[in-house]
This record gives structure tokens, C-alpha cells and sequence, in this order.
């Protein structure tokens, strides 16, 4: 039925619920306070250069103690060792059998800037040992490929896991290693 020439289904068809109009206005309003958001920030950074203020990507409030920004999803090894016994602690794994040049145990201070850095280190290491030895696991047809991204994302954040468990669980000595070398007790 045709009322002054316009079908019941060209009207639904052409003004089918007015969401489409409602999402475009909503997405104006939201680019309109981004640009506005955008402009104050800019802004404000001309405003600290005319004053000679040093200016910097991030703010010294969102850089976290660790060295990584807030909200990274890795823990890091910052603070993993905190007893008064981690402050003197004698070398394990690889770094075993390690003497000073006067022919003492070095003593490795767990609760170091230093051992924490050489710990992500030895992370990094371990990261491409579980890298070579993931490559050599074939796949398998099965899995399809329309989740391919996110299987290789968690495979991903998996393998950092690991990585992480292994370097702080497993005593493999290489943060050892290079703490000693490093603090120049050799």
C-alpha cells in the first residue's frame, strides 16, 4: 500500500529506526570532545615550551619504579627478592663455582638495581632459548585460521610467562653471572 507515493518498505528501508542517524551523531560528539581534548593538550605543551619547561611523550607520574609504564601486563623483577638473607646471597646455577681474584665467593646483593636488570638479562635469554625451541613445534592443520592473531597473541604472552617463571624459579645462575661481572668482583 502506497501512501503519496511511498511504500511501508521504502520507509522502513530508508528510515529504518533513526539508529544510524543517533550513532552519527554520538560519533560527532565523541570526535568533537577528542579534538577539543587534543587542542587543550597542545596547547598547554606551547604554553610550557614559551616558559622554557622541559617537555617530554610521558609524564614522570606514569612511569612506574620499575622502569615500565603503568598498566604493562609483565611484573618485571623489581622487589622479586626482599629478606635481609637476599642481601648477601651466594651464587647459584652456572655461577656456582665463581671466586674473586682474591679466591673468595663473591657476595650478590639480590635486592640490587643491578641483579634486577640482570635478571631481565637472563630473561631475555631464556626468551629466545623458548623461542628457538617453540619454532620447531610443527602446527597442525587443524586449528583455523580466523583466530590465527589472537592464538599467536596468547602464544605470545604464554611464552613471556614461562620465560619469566623459568629465569625467577628455575636458578639457572645466569643473572648471577652477570651481576657478578658487572659489580666488578672478578
Amino acid at each position: 500500500m502506497a501512501v503519496n507515493g511511498i511504500s511501508g518498505t521504502g520507509i522502513t528501508g530508508t528510515l529504518s529506526n533513526g539508529s544510524a542517524a543517533l550513532d552519527s551523531a554520538s560519533f560527532q560528539k565523541d570526535a568533537e570532545k577528542f579534538s577539543s581534548l587534543v587542542r587543550r593538550m597542545q596547547d598547554k605543551v606551547a604554553l610550557e615550551i614559551s616558559e622554557g619547561k622541559t617537555v617530554s611523550g610521558v609524564s614522570s607520574s606514569q612511569i612506574a619504579k620499575n622502569h615500565r609504564l603503568n598498566g604493562d601486563y609483565t611484573q618485571g623483577f623489581h622487589d622479586v627478592f626482599t629478606s635481609e638473607a637476599d642481601k648477601t646471597a651466594k651464587p647459584k646455577g652456572f655461577a656456582a663455582g665463581t671466586k674473586t681474584s682474591s679466591g673468595k665467593t663473591p657476595v650478590i646483593d639480590k635486592t640490587s638495581e643491578l641483579y634486577a636488570q640482570s635478571m631481565e638479562m637472563e630473561n631475555y635469554m631464556v626468551k629466545i632459548m623458548l623461542s628457538s625451541m617453540r619454532s620447531t613445534i610443527q602446527k597442525s592443520g587443524l586449528s583455523g585460521t580466523e583466530n590465527e592473531y589472537a592464538r599467536r597473541l596468547y602464544d605470545d604472552m604464554m611464552y613471556d610467562n614461562m620465560a619469566e617463571s623459568i629465569t625467577k624459579n628455575a636458578s639457572l645462575g645466569l643473572a648471577d653471572q652477570i651481576y657478578i661481572e658487572l659489580s666488578g668482583q672478578r
